[in-house]
């Protein structure tokens, strides 16, 4: 098989490159490499070790001749190239160029080049928006509410949309989430980002290598007509119970290698209390049970990470309050930093991450949700406050009718306007009416399954107006007055670069 792959100098993509060259029957992976210094010397190595098998080749996702380049004649497309935090939260251009644009370049290429290459699409955790306690469980179909200000997740949830409702005849969306990945502590202290993670936050991690495996076994069994049903469908990917935690637990672990105890590093009221995304997948072990790739949990990574820098050993000689002064604290004068936001004014950033919640210095006044007593039950229990979808989840796709279609719309506050439709089928496009009067045309599996809704109102690029449509939207109601109150009334928007926040009715 020939496979083509972006977004291969990566994270993700480095483990991905090494795990699809194991797969034997992959006769060429083509990858298209930006034209940078860093990504020519990786191009020269790769190059090296793969000799005739890989065809290095340089340019960019937003060049559509580029991408109609890398799939022509090819089997299989992984599009992993994507513009991910931090760097995403200095760049809104570039994110949204590469991201979305760069999607749209790589469907259109595959559909033009044939239509008859299977196309993996990497999505991402963040399109579903924040999640804390009172909803720490989700799965595909959930609603999508990226963040107030998060352009990295907006312009992968246009970026999925648009491949859902496109023409590709063979897809899988596989929604990604937060990745564990070699030399991660060091690219963590050297921005603000680190500080937008709650602390109560469910997290649900996947490693870089377990992503790459299952991308290989994906191939694998594909090609041995072994995963009838994997294409046409959205997937959740993380590494199960071992992975699941919550943000404090994250740091401590990793802080744990340097010195000591989260709490030596940081004050509670550094790190934003709500306004980012991630949680437990009551639905991951769909991905597993098809292609048997994780190989470990958080504490299997760290054990591993920590055999491969034994630098964080050295580190634990140093006062922890040392460290502190020397790593942690000049981030909180980092743009992207919250502490930053506040002292500088940017009320909007502030209060998207904040609310109106008052967060003490002194951990003794903070509650970890991790302690509190029914914390383990919560964590082990998927079924827990378990949001509605609007319609009949235990019927088969193929006894789906308009009653169903009739019944999700409602709950979004909404209509479905078609006047029939094809038992079961979820790919033919029918007509739609959102709160607004909008009226739009989207696949049952994209509104169902994908957890779409309005492509105009709820389809958001560079304003956020959650607070508002929640009022007349069961279907987001359900998760966002976890984090938010209903009488907040703001409409979040990036104008000129800037953030701003205003009231509704302003």
């Amino acid at each position: 098989m020939k496979v083509a792959m972006t977004g291969a100098s990566g994270h993700m993509g480095i483990d991905a490159v090494q795990q699809v060259m194991k797969v034997e029957q992959v006769d060429l992976l083509k990858v298209l490499l930006l034209d940078t210094p860093y990504d020519r010397r990786y191009g020269r190595k790769i190059k090296r070790q793969f000799k005739d098998r890989i065809d290095v080749r340089f340019g960019d996702v937003r060049v559509y001749k580029d991408c109609l380049s890398l799939v022509d004649g090819v089997d299989y497309v992984l599009h992993m190239a994507a513009v991910i935090p931090p760097k995403a939260d200095h760049d809104d251009e570039l994110t949204v160029t590469t991201n979305y644009n760069g999607t749209v370049n790589m469907v259109n290429a595959t559909i033009e080049a044939g239509n008859t290459a299977k196309f993996v699409h990497i999505s991402t955790v963040a399109i579903y928006g924040n999640r804390d306690h009172h909803h720490p469980w989700g799965r595909i179909g959930d609603p999508l509410l990226p963040s107030p200000f998060d352009v990295y997740g907006t312009s992968k949830l246009r970026a999925e949309r648009y491949l859902l409702e496109s023409g590709l005849k063979h897809w899988a969306v596989l929604r990604q989430t937060g990745v564990l990945y070699d030399n991660l502590l060091m690219n963590n202290i050297s921005d603000g980002l680190m500080f937008h993670t709650p602390w109560n936050v469910p997290i649900e991690w996947s490693t870089s290598l377990d992503s790459a495996i299952l991308l290989a076994n994906i191939l694998r069994r594909d090609n041995k007509g072994e995963i009838d049903g994997f294409w046409q469908e959205l997937y959740n990917i993380g590494d199960g119970a071992g992975a699941r935690q919550t943000g404090y637990d994250t740091f401590d672990d990793g802080f744990r290698l340097i010195g000591g105890l989260v709490k030596a590093f940081f004050e509670s009221q550094w790190d934003a209390y709500r306004n980012f995304h991630c949680f437990w997948f009551e639905d991951s072990d769909r991905l597993e049970d098809l292609f048997h790739f994780r190989t470990m949990g958080t504490k299997e990574f760290w054990a591993w990470f920590k055999s491969r820098h034994r630098i964080y050993g050295v580190a634990r000689i140093f006062p922890a309050k040392l460290l502190r002064a020397f790593t942690i604290k000049p981030l909180l004068r980092n743009n992207n930093a919250p502490e930053y936001w506040k002292k500088h004014g940017l009320e909007a950033r502030v209060f998207a991450a904040y609310g109106d919640n008052q967060i003490s210095r002194d951990w003794k006044d903070f509650a970890l949700w991790r302690d509190d007593k029914d914390y383990e039950t919560i964590r082990s229990d998927p079924e827990y406050n378990k949001l509605s979808h609007g319609y009949d989840e235990s019927k088969p796709y193929a006894e789906l009718d308009l009653d169903d279609m009739k019944s999700a719309a409602a709950f979004r506050g909404g209509r479905c306007l078609a006047e029939s439709m094809t038992k079961g089928d979820m790919s033919t496009p029918i007509k739609w009416q959102c709160h607004d009067g909008h009226v739009f045309e989207a696949k049952p599996m994209t509104v169902l399954r994908g957890g779409h809704w309005c492509p105009v109102c709820c389809n958001p690029d560079k304003k956020w107006d959650f607070d508002r449509l929640s009022k007349h939207n069961p279907f987001f109601a359900q998760v966002w007055y976890d984090t938010h109150k209903e009488d907040e009334d703001r409409v979040y928007e990036i104008v000129g670069g800037f953030p701003i926040s205003k009231k509704i009715d302003e």
